[in-house]
């Protein structure tokens, strides 16, 4: 049976629809963080600036006020990285991302960091500490090495953020909040239940809605997890089947929308490592790997799209009273291009430092 061909320029308006950078939606803070599995959280600004892109009348107060209430929580998840997610979604995911989180502690850390200790004597320590109080990572590391001289506090510290869901709480990681972040178990922040049941079905089905179309290498890269095909494979009669360009097998939901791939992307401000690019093995939907080396030459994934891919990368210096926005670009941009990104530009820059006089600098290809 011949499948479908979707093209780069189809893969990435498909992509853009489902994560409202193609036109910016009205859906509930909430209900975006659930659709999305969670927002990248490893900078603490990286949620707001994400919605901010994707939301209508987005405000950093109402984010702000579902992590003080605790409906949306940051802690370990995909890839063994930061997100911000429902509680619903984080207790349903650990359980399904742990071996993750195991096998990176293992191979970054292991017995040549952790030392001659036991993990399990190192853990229940660790939950003793944590259950007197909120501690920042390095002064839970500090206690531990105190108690288990051997290896690194570090290797201890991190331990405990992989055999805990260890949530960061406020008045850490929220909009204007400089702190170092503190840390408490999620038995002591989030309500009961704490074992919450996602299917890794539903996780298929999620994942194809909000990232799709996406073969099984780019749910495995997003998620962190591996032999997806298992999964993949029960839900064929359920799914559509499209091929990339070069002959890869992209599966998708039948009704998730797949615009026509001459629609107008506008442009787009991104946080560090957004998922709309950490979300996939092949990243060329919205990145070509030239410019995947660029960033990571840069440790920035601070991104900038133009006509819906990569185009440049974006920094903020801020000092008395006033606040400067610096893209840079990849490539020479029309003056059209330079037009729109100086638009949606002075409009973030307002909305990061809204307090100060707003200035906009083109850098030089």
């Amino acid at each position: 049976m011949t499948r479908e061909i979707l093209t780069i320029r189809a893969l990435n308006r498909a992509t853009l629809a489902r994560q409202m950078l193609l036109e910016r939606s009205d859906t509930g803070l909430v209900e975006a963080a659930q659709f999305l599995i969670g927002l990248q959280g490893q900078v603490s600004e990286g949620p707001y600036q994400g919605l901010w892109s994707r939301l209508r009348g987005f405000r950093h107060e109402d984010l702000t006020a579902l992590i003080v209430d605790r409906t949306l929580v940051r802690a370990t998840s995909l890839r063994a990285t930061l997100h911000l997610h429902t509680v619903d979604d984080l207790l349903g995911l650990r359980p399904l991302v742990q071996p993750v989180l195991e096998r990176m502690w293992q191979s970054a850390f292991g017995k040549r960091r952790f030392g001659d200790n036991d993990v399990r004597k190192v853990h229940r320590a660790g939950v003793k500490l944590l259950d007197r109080g909120p501690m920042t990572g390095n002064a839970l590391g500090k206690a531990l090495q105190e108690q288990f001289p051997d290896g690194e506090a570090l290797a201890k510290s991190v331990l405990l953020q992989v055999k805990e869901v260890l949530v960061q709480i406020p008045p850490t990681r929220i909009w204007g909040s400089g702190h170092a972040p503190i840390q408490t178990r999620a038995e002591n922040w989030v309500s009961p239940p704490f074992e919450r049941t996602l299917r890794r079905e539903d996780l298929t089905l999620r994942y194809l809605g909000a990232y799709g179309p996406a073969s099984i290498a780019d749910m495995q890269a997003w998620s962190g997890m591996t032999r997806l095909a298992e999964d993949f494979a029960p839900l064929a009669g359920r799914l559509v089947a499209f091929e990339g360009e070069d002959g890869r097998v992209l599966h998708d939901l039948p009704d998730a929308p797949r615009p026509d791939e001459a629609t107008i992307a506008p442009v787009r401000f991104l946080p560090d490592f957004d998922n709309v690019i950490l979300g996939y093995a092949d990243r060329t939907r919205i990145l070509s790997d030239e410019r995947a080396a660029r960033l990571v030459a840069t440790r920035s994934f601070r991104s900038v799209l133009v006509d819906g891919f990569v185009a440049a990368t974006w920094s903020i210096a801020a000092a008395k009273g006033r606040a400067r926005l610096t893209v840079t670009p990849f490539r020479t941009l029309l003056k059209r291009e330079i037009r729109d990104i100086e638009r949606e530009g002075r409009a973030f820059l307002q909305f990061m430092q809204p307090d100060m006089t707003c200035d906009i600098v083109m850098a030089e290809v």
